[in-house]
Protein backbone atom coordinates (compact mmCIF):
# COMPACT_ATOMS: atom_id res chain seq x y z
CA UNK A 1 0.00 0.00 0.00
CA UNK A 2 1.36 3.42 -1.30
CA UNK A 3 1.74 6.18 1.53
CA UNK A 4 1.85 10.25 0.53
CA UNK A 5 4.87 11.56 0.95
CA UNK A 6 4.61 14.22 3.86
CA UNK A 7 6.53 17.66 3.83
CA UNK A 8 8.64 18.81 6.81
CA UNK A 9 7.00 21.79 7.19
CA UNK A 10 3.41 22.60 6.98
CA UNK A 11 1.83 23.33 4.21
CA UNK A 12 0.05 27.02 3.95
CA UNK A 13 -2.84 28.41 1.41
CA UNK A 14 -1.32 30.56 -1.88
CA UNK A 15 -2.33 33.98 -1.04
CA UNK A 16 -0.69 37.61 -1.82
CA UNK A 17 0.33 39.17 1.46
CA UNK A 18 -0.66 43.12 1.87
CA UNK A 19 2.53 45.44 2.30
CA UNK A 20 2.71 47.26 5.51
CA UNK A 21 2.74 50.90 6.28
CA UNK A 22 6.30 51.23 5.18
CA UNK A 23 6.08 49.65 1.96
CA UNK A 24 3.37 51.56 1.48
CA UNK A 25 5.14 54.98 1.88
CA UNK A 26 8.41 53.20 -0.32
CA UNK A 27 5.67 52.58 -2.88
CA UNK A 28 4.68 56.11 -3.20
CA UNK A 29 8.09 57.23 -3.46
CA UNK A 30 8.55 55.07 -6.33
CA UNK A 31 5.24 56.15 -7.99
CA UNK A 32 6.39 60.01 -7.60
CA UNK A 33 9.72 59.21 -9.55
CA UNK A 34 7.94 59.03 -13.07
CA UNK A 35 4.95 60.94 -12.50
CA UNK A 36 5.75 64.54 -14.20
CA UNK A 37 6.80 67.49 -12.12
CA UNK A 38 3.70 69.51 -13.50
CA UNK A 39 1.38 66.35 -11.58
CA UNK A 40 3.52 65.90 -8.89
CA UNK A 41 1.89 68.85 -7.02
CA UNK A 42 -2.00 67.37 -7.08
CA UNK A 43 -0.18 64.29 -6.03
CA UNK A 44 1.15 66.10 -2.44
CA UNK A 45 -1.78 67.64 -2.19
CA UNK A 46 -4.25 64.86 -2.91
CA UNK A 47 -2.57 61.21 -2.30
CA UNK A 48 -4.94 58.93 -1.07
CA UNK A 49 -4.71 54.95 -0.87
CA UNK A 50 -6.41 52.50 -2.22
CA UNK A 51 -6.57 48.74 -2.37
CA UNK A 52 -2.96 47.24 -3.25
CA UNK A 53 -1.59 50.19 -2.27
CA UNK A 54 -1.43 52.71 -5.29
CA UNK A 55 -1.57 55.86 -4.93
CA UNK A 56 -4.98 57.82 -6.38
CA UNK A 57 -4.70 61.60 -7.37
CA UNK A 58 -7.67 63.35 -6.68
CA UNK A 59 -8.48 66.60 -8.99
CA UNK A 60 -7.12 69.60 -7.85
CA UNK A 61 -8.58 73.16 -9.44
CA UNK A 62 -5.69 74.80 -11.90
CA UNK A 63 -4.66 77.87 -10.70
CA UNK A 64 -5.09 81.04 -12.89
CA UNK A 65 -2.43 83.14 -13.91
CA UNK A 66 -3.01 86.93 -14.94
CA UNK A 67 -2.07 90.78 -13.85
CA UNK A 68 -3.56 92.47 -11.12
CA UNK A 69 -5.52 95.40 -11.53
CA UNK A 70 -2.60 97.73 -10.22
CA UNK A 71 0.33 96.66 -13.12
CA UNK A 72 -2.76 97.12 -15.36
CA UNK A 73 -2.90 100.84 -14.37
CA UNK A 74 1.00 100.94 -14.45
CA UNK A 75 0.91 99.58 -17.91
CA UNK A 76 -1.86 101.80 -19.18
CA UNK A 77 -0.33 105.31 -17.63
CA UNK A 78 2.34 104.11 -19.74
CA UNK A 79 1.13 103.46 -22.75
CA UNK A 80 -0.67 106.66 -22.00
CA UNK A 81 2.32 108.52 -21.72
CA UNK A 82 3.89 107.10 -24.44
CA UNK A 83 0.92 108.01 -26.53
CA UNK A 84 1.10 112.11 -25.29
CA UNK A 85 5.07 111.96 -26.14
CA UNK A 86 4.47 110.26 -29.74
CA UNK A 87 1.25 113.13 -30.26
CA UNK A 88 3.12 116.09 -29.16
CA UNK A 89 6.15 115.03 -31.46
CA UNK A 90 3.92 113.89 -34.87
CA UNK A 91 2.40 117.37 -34.10
CA UNK A 92 6.14 119.20 -34.09
CA UNK A 93 6.80 117.76 -37.05
CA UNK A 94 3.40 118.70 -39.38
CA UNK A 95 4.42 121.87 -38.32
CA UNK A 96 7.92 122.18 -39.35
CA UNK A 97 6.80 120.22 -42.22
CA UNK A 98 4.24 123.23 -42.98
CA UNK A 99 6.87 125.49 -42.26
CA UNK A 100 9.08 124.51 -44.30
CA UNK A 101 6.61 124.16 -47.49
CA UNK A 102 5.46 127.77 -46.79
CA UNK A 103 8.98 128.58 -46.90
CA UNK A 104 9.91 126.94 -50.32
CA UNK A 105 6.36 128.29 -51.44
CA UNK A 106 7.01 131.73 -50.73
CA UNK A 107 10.84 131.97 -52.20
CA UNK A 108 9.42 130.69 -55.63
CA UNK A 109 6.85 133.17 -55.62
CA UNK A 110 9.84 135.75 -55.40
CA UNK A 111 12.23 134.29 -57.46
CA UNK A 112 8.86 134.14 -60.24
CA UNK A 113 8.54 137.73 -59.63
CA UNK A 114 12.03 138.96 -60.28
CA UNK A 115 12.91 136.51 -63.13
CA UNK A 116 9.19 137.94 -64.62
CA UNK A 117 10.85 141.46 -64.35
CA UNK A 118 14.08 140.02 -65.67
CA UNK A 119 12.78 138.83 -68.91
CA UNK A 120 10.70 142.23 -69.37
CA UNK A 121 13.65 144.48 -69.00
CA UNK A 122 16.39 142.52 -70.88
CA UNK A 123 14.26 142.83 -73.90
CA UNK A 124 13.78 147.01 -73.34
CA UNK A 125 12.99 148.89 -76.22
CA UNK A 126 14.17 152.42 -77.20
CA UNK A 127 10.48 153.02 -79.11
CA UNK A 128 8.67 156.36 -77.25
CA UNK A 129 5.12 155.94 -77.11
CA UNK A 130 1.76 158.35 -76.88
CA UNK A 131 -0.31 158.46 -73.96
CA UNK A 132 -4.16 158.99 -73.91
CA UNK A 133 -3.57 162.69 -74.13
CA UNK A 134 -0.88 162.59 -77.41
CA UNK A 135 1.85 163.59 -75.70
CA UNK A 136 5.12 161.63 -75.90
CA UNK A 137 6.49 159.61 -73.47
CA UNK A 138 10.13 158.40 -72.60
CA UNK A 139 10.82 154.58 -73.73
CA UNK A 140 11.69 154.21 -70.07
CA UNK A 141 9.98 156.09 -66.87
CA UNK A 142 10.96 155.93 -63.17
CA UNK A 143 9.13 157.71 -60.61
CA UNK A 144 7.74 157.50 -57.38
CA UNK A 145 9.01 153.87 -56.97
CA UNK A 146 7.72 152.63 -60.29
CA UNK A 147 9.30 152.02 -63.51
CA UNK A 148 7.39 152.18 -67.16
CA UNK A 149 9.01 150.78 -69.99
CA UNK A 150 8.52 149.22 -73.57
CA UNK A 151 9.63 146.26 -74.89
CA UNK A 152 9.93 143.62 -76.93
CA UNK A 153 9.28 140.02 -77.93
CA UNK A 154 5.39 139.88 -76.56
CA UNK A 155 4.52 136.32 -77.82
CA UNK A 156 1.06 136.71 -80.53
CA UNK A 157 0.32 132.53 -80.92
CA UNK A 158 -3.37 133.45 -82.21
CA UNK A 159 -2.05 135.68 -84.34
CA UNK A 160 -3.72 138.89 -83.77
CA UNK A 161 -3.02 141.64 -86.02
CA UNK A 162 -1.11 144.06 -83.24
CA UNK A 163 2.30 144.73 -82.58
CA UNK A 164 5.25 142.71 -81.30
CA UNK A 165 6.01 145.29 -78.28
CA UNK A 166 4.28 145.55 -75.52
CA UNK A 167 4.32 148.81 -72.60
CA UNK A 168 4.45 147.14 -68.97
CA UNK A 169 4.91 149.01 -65.50
CA UNK A 170 5.76 147.61 -62.18
CA UNK A 171 4.89 149.28 -59.20
CA UNK A 172 3.56 148.16 -55.70
CA UNK A 173 -0.21 148.26 -54.72
CA UNK A 174 -1.83 147.08 -51.21
CA UNK A 175 1.71 145.61 -50.23
CA UNK A 176 1.25 143.58 -53.45
CA UNK A 177 3.95 143.69 -56.35
CA UNK A 178 1.74 144.33 -59.62
CA UNK A 179 2.61 144.27 -63.08
CA UNK A 180 0.49 146.50 -65.90
CA UNK A 181 0.73 145.63 -69.69
CA UNK A 182 -1.46 147.97 -72.18
CA UNK A 183 -3.06 146.30 -75.13
CA UNK A 184 -1.69 148.72 -77.51
CA UNK A 185 1.36 150.90 -77.58
CA UNK A 186 0.12 154.26 -77.83
CA UNK A 187 -2.97 154.03 -75.63
CA UNK A 188 -6.53 155.37 -76.44
CA UNK A 189 -8.78 157.70 -74.68
CA UNK A 190 -10.19 155.54 -71.73
CA UNK A 191 -8.20 152.59 -72.00
CA UNK A 192 -7.31 150.78 -69.07
CA UNK A 193 -4.17 148.54 -68.13
CA UNK A 194 -4.80 144.85 -67.71
CA UNK A 195 -3.23 144.05 -63.90
CA UNK A 196 -1.61 141.17 -62.80
CA UNK A 197 -0.27 140.22 -59.17
CA UNK A 198 2.99 138.87 -59.04
CA UNK A 199 4.21 138.72 -55.40
CA UNK A 200 1.82 139.16 -51.98
CA UNK A 201 2.76 140.38 -49.03
CA UNK A 202 5.97 143.48 -50.51
CA UNK A 203 6.27 146.53 -48.29
CA UNK A 204 8.02 148.26 -50.86
CA UNK A 205 9.97 148.23 -54.40
CA UNK A 206 12.52 150.52 -55.41
CA UNK A 207 14.08 151.36 -58.75
CA UNK A 208 16.66 153.30 -60.17
CA UNK A 209 19.36 154.35 -62.38
CA UNK A 210 23.08 154.04 -61.43
CA UNK A 211 26.03 155.79 -63.53
CA UNK A 212 29.80 154.66 -63.59
CA UNK A 213 30.71 155.75 -60.67
CA UNK A 214 27.60 154.22 -58.32
CA UNK A 215 25.68 157.50 -58.00
CA UNK A 216 21.71 156.50 -57.68
CA UNK A 217 19.68 158.37 -60.80
CA UNK A 218 16.11 158.18 -59.15
CA UNK A 219 14.20 159.99 -61.42
CA UNK A 220 13.98 159.44 -65.35
CA UNK A 221 14.04 161.19 -67.78
CA UNK A 222 16.32 163.07 -65.90
CA UNK A 223 15.04 166.85 -65.25
CA UNK A 224 16.82 169.54 -67.30
CA UNK A 225 20.00 171.06 -66.01
CA UNK A 226 20.79 167.94 -63.56
CA UNK A 227 23.84 166.14 -64.83
CA UNK A 228 24.01 163.11 -63.14
CA UNK A 229 25.81 161.35 -65.72
CA UNK A 230 24.71 158.09 -68.21
CA UNK A 231 23.10 155.12 -66.29
CA UNK A 232 24.88 152.01 -66.77
CA UNK A 233 22.56 150.02 -65.03
CA UNK A 234 19.52 149.35 -63.50
CA UNK A 235 18.93 148.37 -59.16
CA UNK A 236 15.82 146.49 -58.60
CA UNK A 237 15.16 146.22 -55.44
CA UNK A 238 12.09 144.82 -53.30
CA UNK A 239 11.54 144.80 -49.61
CA UNK A 240 9.86 141.57 -47.67
CA UNK A 241 8.57 141.46 -44.14
CA UNK A 242 10.39 137.73 -43.69
CA UNK A 243 13.08 138.12 -46.22
CA UNK A 244 14.42 141.13 -45.87
CA UNK A 245 15.70 143.23 -49.03
CA UNK A 246 15.98 141.40 -52.38
CA UNK A 247 18.39 143.49 -54.66
CA UNK A 248 19.59 143.01 -58.56
CA UNK A 249 21.60 145.07 -60.28
CA UNK A 250 20.76 144.72 -63.98
CA UNK A 251 22.63 145.60 -66.96
CA UNK A 252 21.30 148.24 -69.35
CA UNK A 253 20.95 146.62 -72.60
CA UNK A 254 22.61 147.90 -76.14
CA UNK A 255 20.74 150.99 -77.33
CA UNK A 256 17.36 151.66 -74.53
CA UNK A 257 18.96 154.66 -73.32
Amino acid sequence: MMTRPTSSQPSSPSFRRKPESSEKTALAERTLDWIPPVRRLGLSRGMTDTDGGAPRVRSVGRKMVGFTLFEMVIAVSIFALMGVIGFAALGQMTRTGQAVSDANDRLSDMQFAVVYFNRDWIQVSPRKIRNQYGDEESNIIIADDSITFTHSGWSNLLGHKRSTLQRVQYLVIDDQLVRRHWRSLDQGIAEQPIQTVLLDDVESMGVEFQNSSGRAIRAWPAAEGTNNGSPVLLAFRLELPDMGEIRRLLEIPHGAI
